[in-house]
């Protein structure tokens, strides 16, 4: 698997938009809700994450979808979420698929997934969708995953908004995340994860 990421510029404005307030509502010891886990420790990746909302693909979900993204059986096969698990996101060409928002803090700075599809010429668009101090809602593109024959771990993606919860009286922020497949392939995702650093 490889990985394009962009995202400097996006995480230049969050930090100017949260510093231009003089906030210091963040702290070390805010965390957001959610069960620490680690799924990735197989692949050499010992920092814990907690599963976002929906973010297994099993049963109901509040993510959107549209383009024809849906959820089909098959799970991706190292089930590090449960045993039981049966079911992933399908994103075929033209598809995309917006998760709803989730918590992230000063100490939340990366995410990460399981994917398979894509070609030479088709990969998976990673954007973060957040609402900056003053109201506007901007979207920046993060990461670019690349084709992948078999279900794999993607690469750590840094999503740099986290830093707008120096903005926050609390030390949260809210972000969505949009997978959007470019090009005429398509893919599966499944068990997204978000890095709390907690501990660390």
């Amino acid at each position: 698997t490889s990985l394009n990421a962009v995202g400097a510029s996006a995480g230049v404005a969050a930090a100017t938009a949260a510093l231009a307030l003089g906030a210091t509502g963040a702290t070390a010891g805010t965390t957001c809700p959610g069960t620490v886990v680690y799924p990735f420790s197989q692949w050499g990746d010992t920092n814990p994450y907690i599963l976002a909302p929906g973010g297994n693909f099993e049963g109901s979900t509040s993510w959107t979808f549209a383009g024809g993204a849906t959820i089909v059986s098959g799970n991706e096969p190292f089930f590090v979420g449960r045993k039981k698990d049966k079911k992933s996101l399908s994103l075929p060409a033209g598809a995309s698929a917006t998760s709803p928002k989730i918590c992230a803090t000063l100490l939340s700075p990366t995410i990460r997934f399981f994917a398979v599809g894509g070609s030479s010429t088709s990969a998976v668009e990673v954007d973060v969708i957040a609402t900056l101090p003053d109201g506007s809602v901007v979207t920046q593109q993060i990461a670019k995953i690349g084709a992948s024959p078999a279900w794999s771990p993607t690469p750590t993606v840094y999503f740099f908004a986290n830093l707008l919860s120096l903005a926050s009286s609390e030390g949260t922020t809210s972000v969505q995340f949009r997978f959007t497949p470019t090009g005429s392939a398509g893919w599966q995702m499944d068990d997204f994860y978000v890095d709390p650093r907690k501990g660390n």
